[in-house]
C-alpha cells in the first residue's frame, strides 16, 4: 500500500503535464526560429568593397582591363582579380585601425594570359614607396621588386552607431585584433600554422585604387635625406624618394609617385603552389643631387631568371617595360638611357639619364630563360 500511495505522490497531476508540454514546446519553438534549419544558406556577407569607397581624392578607383565597376554611395569602385606571391605576411593587425597590410608581388605569366601589361597594375610608387632596399642608396636610385599592398579592413565592435554593423562579419578571436569584425578570416590556420604565408601563391579579389603617394610624411627628414644624403630613420628615405617623384598635388590621379593597392580585399584565395618562371625587378633612379654628390656615371644592376638555370636554356630574354620618364615626352629617350650587356646568365642594365638627357626614369625588367639566345624586348603598355 505504501509503493502504490508513492507512486501516486510522484505522478505528476494532469495539469502539470500539460504544462510541461507547452513550456517544452515554446522552448523548440524559440530554438527553431533562432537556429538556421539544417542546409539554409548563411547570412550573407558583406563585401568590404562596399563599405569602403574611393573617395576620389586620397583613393581613386583603377579602370585597369578587366575590372568590373560597381557603385557604392553614389560612387564608382573597381573590382579587380590579381595572383601571384604573397611577399609580406604580418603576425596580426594595426592595433589603431584593425587593419592587415599584406605586400603582393603579382605574377607577370598571369597578367599576360589575361591580357594585362605590368605597366596596367604598377606605378613608380610602387617602386618607389613599397620596396625593400639597402639603406646606403642615395633616395634617387631605387631598385627592388615592385609589389602591390592588399588592405584587410576590420570593423570596430565599439562603433557607436552598431547598427551599421557589416552583416556576416566575423568577430577576430583575440590580441591586437580583438574587437574587431572581420569579412573572412586574415589568417586562416592549418593544423601546421598559418595557411597564408611568406612565399604562398594566391588569388585576390577586390577593390583596385591608387592611393596617395605620402611623399609629404617625415618632411624635414626627407630634407636631410635629399640635401645631405643622411637618413635619420630608414622610412626616410622612402618619403624622400616618394617626394622626388611626387608631381602635383597628391590628390592629383596623375602623380607618378601613387600606388596601386588592393583596398580592401573582398576575399584571399589560397591557390596551389606556383613557382615564379620570371625574375621581375623595378627601377626607378632621378637625377637627384645632395651635398655630397659625386660625378654621376648612371646606374647599374643586374637581373637573372630564377635558378637554376635549365639544359635547354641557351640565354636570357629581358623584357622592358617603361613606366615613367621625365620630361613625360621623352619616351624614345627614356629607351635609348637603357643598355642591356648579357653576361652569361645575367644581364647587366646600364642606366644613364645624362646620356638621354632625361631627369627621371622608370621601368620594369622581366628576366626569363631562352632556348633562342639572349635578347631584350621593350614592350609599352597599348594605348587606352
Amino acid at each position: 500500500m505504501t509503493n502504490i500511495l508513492t507512486r501516486l505522490r510522484r505522478r505528476p497531476s494532469v495539469s502539470s503535464r500539460s504544462v510541461l508540454r507547452a513550456v517544452t514546446s515554446l522552448l523548440v519553438a524559440i530554438i527553431v526560429t533562432r537556429t538556421p534549419a539544417s542546409g539554409a544558406p548563411p547570412q550573407p556577407v558583406q563585401r568590404p568593397s562596399s563599405i569602403v569607397i574611393p573617395d576620389n581624392d586620397k583613393l581613386f578607383p583603377l579602370a585597369i582591363p578587366g575590372t568590373r565597376e560597381v557603385t557604392g554611395s553614389g560612387r564608382r569602385v573597381r573590382i579587380a582579380e590579381l595572383r601571384g606571391w604573397l611577399r609580406s605576411v604580418p603576425s596580426t593587425c594595426d592595433a589603431k585601425d584593425g587593419t592587415w597590410y599584406y605586400l603582393l608581388e603579382v605574377d607577370p605569366g598571369w597578367a599576360d594570359s589575361v591580357g594585362l601589361s605590368l605597366a596596367d597594375i604598377l606605378t613608380v610608387g610602387n617602386i618607389s614607396g613599397l620596396v625593400n632596399y639597402p639603406a646606403s642608396d642615395p633616395p634617387g636610385i631605387v631598385v627592388g621588386l615592385p609589389l602591390v599592398r592588399i588592405e584587410i579592413v576590420g570593423w570596430s565592435v565599439r562603433r557607436l552607431d552598431r547598427r551599421a554593423e557589416p552583416p556576416g562579419w566575423i568577430l577576430a578571436s583575440g590580441g591586437e585584433c580583438a574587437g574587431y569584425r572581420y569579412a573572412f578570416d586574415p589568417l586562416p590556420l592549418a593544423p601546421s600554422g598559418s595557411k597564408l604565408k611568406v612565399g604562398s601563391y594566391v588569388r585576390v579579389v577586390g577593390s583596385i585604387v591608387s592611393d596617395s603617394p605620402h611623399a609629404t610624411k617625415a618632411a624635414v627628414g626627407a630634407w636631410i635625406v635629399r640635401t645631405f644624403g643622411v637618413a635619420v630613420a630608414p622610412e626616410h628615405r622612402i618619403y624622400a624618394a616618394q617626394s622626388i617623384w611626387s608631381e602635383g598635388g597628391e590628390n592629383d590621379p596623375r602623380n607618378p609617385a601613387r600606388w596601386t593597392e588592393i583596398h580592401p580585399a573582398d576575399s584571399i584565395e589560397l591557390l596551389p603552389n606556383r613557382s615564379p618562371t620570371e625574375s621581375v625587378v623595378g627601377i626607378a633612379v632621378a637625377l637627384a643631387p645632395h651635398f655630397f654628390t659625386m660625378e654621376d656615371s648612371g646606374s647599374t644592376l643586374w637581373v637573372s631568371p630564377p635558378g637554376p638555370r635549365p639544359a635547354w636554356a641557351t640565354g636570357v630574354r629581358v623584357v622592358e617595360v617603361p613606366l615613367a620618364e621625365s620630361p613625360r615626352e621623352a619616351s624614345d629617350r627614356g629607351i635609348s638611357s637603357t643598355r642591356l650587356f648579357a653576361e652569361g646568365s645575367k644581364t647587366r642594365i646600364h642606366i644613364d639619364l645624362r646620356a638621354a638627357r632625361l631627369n627621371r626614369f622608370a621601368a620594369i625588367f622581366r628576366a626569363s630563360w631562352t632556348d633562342c639566345g639572349s635578347s631584350w624586348t621593350v614592350r609599352y603598355r597599348p594605348k587606352q
